[in-house]
């Protein structure tokens, strides 16, 4: 959306299938975007990008995609239910919160291009009370944070969890916000609430590369 109001279309297919239903966005400060297509919810003879052939009710096509800053579109990685996204703050790892039939984080290392050149799993959010890998964001010396059973995880660059933010109700989705950017707005089932923390979140890098 431009600063007139005016709305562009960017991109609305892959090799002519239209996505399924993308669900989360973020931007490299290098003018990359990328953005998460999960599909388990429409049904198979539907899809218009199919899994490979064997592979129905698997990966079904769900993926995460890179546009880059020249409308290039290309996949960055095949995921079961890709969802939530975010930067580390020096750009060189992009997480990708994974949901439904099994919940984890991926953390996949980007070059300076912004293109993968490596995949793993960055922690386990398995549990039992109520909550998913959902919402995620980085705070400004890297804490991964992400919605899953319980509320809200913590967790350290290196992937050990810290801790477990609760809420009244079961979290969603989240945001970093305020003046100082230590304002923490969650949204739950039925409220938006807000919690005062130590550590302010990462800036989103456009703001970073604008001060310099």
């Amino acid at each position: 959306m431009g600063p007139d109001g005016k709305v562009e279309t960017l991109v609305d297919n892959y090799r002519g299938g239209r996505f399924n239903r993308p669900n989360d966005v973020i931007c490299h400060s290098n003018g990359c975007l990328y953005f998460t297509d999960p599909d388990k919810r429409r049904p198979y003879q539907e899809r218009e990008i199919p899994g490979p052939e064997g592979d129905d009710n698997l990966w079904d096509g769900a993926r995460v995609y890179r546009l880059a800053p020249d409308g290039g579109l290309s996949v960055l990685a095949p995921c079961e239910y890709p969802n939530g996204l975010a930067l580390s703050p020096d750009e060189g790892t992009l997480y990708v919160a994974n949901t439904r039939s099994t919940q984890y984080i991926h953390a996949i290392r980007l070059d300076a291009a912004g293109n993968r050149v490596g995949r793993s799993i960055f922690a386990d959010l398995s549990g039992t009370e109520p909550g998913i890998p959902d919402g995620l964001k980085v705070d400004s010396i890297g804490r991964v944070y992400c919605t899953g059973p319980g509320g809200i995880w913590v967790m350290a660059p290196d992937g050990k969890r810290v801790g477990v933010i609760k809420w009244p109700e079961q979290a969603v989705n989240f945001a970093f916000g305020g003046p100082d950017l230590r304002t923490l707005f969650c949204c739950a089932h039925t409220s938006v609430y807000t919690l005062r923390v130590k550590v302010p979140g990462n800036p989103h890098p456009w703001y970073q590369r604008r001060g310099r």
